[in-house]
């Protein structure tokens, strides 16, 4: 789709700088396209082209942004799978704990109680030598969970910073799919206006610079 796009622009281009290049052309039609409107065309090109290029930009960083969120949320979401792992292991007749870390329950899809559910999970172990002492025979050390509680304090940003990522993104794409409309409408009605003045042999003219009338 995107190089369906850039073709028809290209083809608008040419369109439009061919027009304005050229002076008996001008000439002709400038009752109907005089020199104002014709820039008019020109304007409406830089603009759509910057918004292609906009957008590029734009779904690039959103792209970005999002792969951080992702990698940075299944590293946090393994790492609290393999401490449930390990606490209903070593856990599984001691209700008291059990319930402390919710191990009967299954880990939410949504993420906001996904969150809920892994902070207070990290907390729940930093505040208990116990679960420390089991969780540290599966390699799930002090240290350990203490990098997980600094992950998991940025993951909100990171999640943030993807969701408005993506919405600059989606706006981008809103803006070239409103400026790209405008400026083939505008191609459109250029090509119907040198259809009325060149017929026949005329228009070797118009394919000379690229000019497709129809």
């Amino acid at each position: 789709m995107k190089e369906s796009y850039l073709r028809e622009l290209e083809k608008g281009r040419l369109l439009v700088y061919g027009v304005s290049a050229d002076e008996s052309i001008k000439e002709r039609i400038k009752l109907i396209y005089p020199a104002e409107r014709i820039e008019v065309g020109k304007l409406l090109y830089t603009k759509s082209k910057t918004a292609f290029e906009v957008q590029d930009t734009e779904r690039i960083e959103s792209s970005q942004a999002t792969r951080i969120f992702n990698d940075s949320y299944t590293m946090l979401h393994d790492k609290l799978i393999q401490i449930r792992k390990v606490g209903r292991y070593f856990f599984k007749n001691d209700l008291e704990l059990t319930t402390l870390l919710r191990l009967n329950k299954d880990v939410p899809t949504a993420y906001p109680e996904w969150k809920a559910l892994a902070d207070d999970t990290v907390n729940a172990i930093i505040t208990h030598e116990a679960i420390q002492e089991k969780l540290t025979l599966a390699a799930l050390t002090p240290e350990v969970i203490t990098a997980m509680q600094a992950d998991l304090t940025m993951v909100d940003d990171l999640k943030l910073k993807a969701e408005k990522e993506d919405g600059e993104a989606q706006q981008a794409t809103t803006q070239k799919q409103e400026y790209y409309v405008e400026f083939m409408a505008y191609c459109s009605d250029l090509r119907a206006c040198l259809d009325l003045f060149y017929e026949g042999n005329e228009r070797q003219k118009l394919e000379v610079l690229g000019i497709v009338v129809k």
